[in-house]
């Protein structure tokens, strides 16, 4: 649940954004041409993306490219809300604060690698910056345009500093998607605990688009194959490991250990625990 969300717009668009919220939240994001830093502030995430889950702490930062994301804010143990900023990246913005004239840095694509989104990890300098954001944010009174383009250009020249040519090559790549296979997806997140409706939101279509070509890519429906390839992978952990019945189902991405029991017995006719006791099904 939102508690509290403040923004400063340019342009007609939100640029420097912050929210407060209670977790567990889960958002779905598509940025069509934007790139964007989200830094939390207090909260722990997966950012899953069409290639990868990105797990994110309190005071880390990430750079995103556009493309569709989903979020999952998880609920903290003693039940506080969670704090995060965001700092939007759009086409025009970038030639409005330079005044049309692009610097080197956002346009050198020499040796440029395929990039992807980039997690920054409590970063000193990025923390201070994400600080002095806070001030303006608690004094809105003294924010105006001029203010909003030189936290823009401080922020773009604090991420090309830092010693890192990932976060380079973003850079020069944030406003082109990644052009990812169908299948690769469905492959980076079949053992994630995420639901059909994010699978397909990762993938650009409608639920029912999405089930339309899941079914001529894997002749099956995507619940029929997510269950199976989770339970197949529970049945080689239950045989080779000694994981916990717990931590297994989490690693094959059940939302609980009840709904993999439940699940498991039903193809197998045998328990989890049962099934290890019995090395199998022989």
């Amino acid at each position: 649940m939102i508690q509290s969300h403040q923004h400063y717009d340019l342009l007609g668009k939100v640029v420097l954004e912050r929210v407060v919220f209670t977790p567990p939240l889960r958002l779905k994001e598509q940025m069509e041409s934007e790139a964007c830093l989200l830094y939390s502030i207090k909260g722990n995430s997966a950012l899953y993306h069409v290639n990868k889950k990105y797990d994110i702490k309190s005071h880390n930062g990430v750079l995103m490219k556009c493309g569709n994301y989903f979020n999952y804010w998880q609920e903290n143990a003693d039940n506080s809300e969670n704090e995060a900023v965001a700092i939007h990246l759009y086409p025009e913005l970038i030639k409005y604060v330079y005044n049309d004239k692009i610097p080197d840095f956002l346009t050198d694509k020499s040796n440029q690698k395929d990039s992807k989104i980039q997690v920054i990890k409590s970063n000193e300098l990025l923390k201070l910056y994400i600080e002095g954001l806070m001030i303006y944010f608690n004094n809105p009174d003294i924010v105006d345009e001029d203010l909003i383009v030189l936290k823009v250009k401080e922020l773009l020249n604090i991420l090309y500093k830092l010693d890192s040519n990932n976060i380079r090559n973003l850079l020069h790549d944030i406003f082109n998607p990644s052009n990812v296979h169908f299948k690769n997806i469905i492959g980076n997140n079949v053992f994630e605990d995420i639901s059909i409706e994010e699978i397909a939101h990762l993938c650009n279509l409608s639920i029912s688009s999405f089930k339309r070509k899941f079914k001529e890519s894997f002749n099956d429906t995507p619940a029929s194959y997510f269950k199976n390839k989770k339970l197949e992978k529970a049945t080689q952990l239950l045989t080779v490991s000694s994981d916990r019945i717990l931590d297994i189902s989490i690693d094959c991405g059940f939302s609980s250990v009840d709904s993999f029991s439940k699940s498991f017995k039903k193809k197998y006719g045998l328990s989890p625990t049962e099934f290890r006791q019995n090395d199998g099904l022989n």
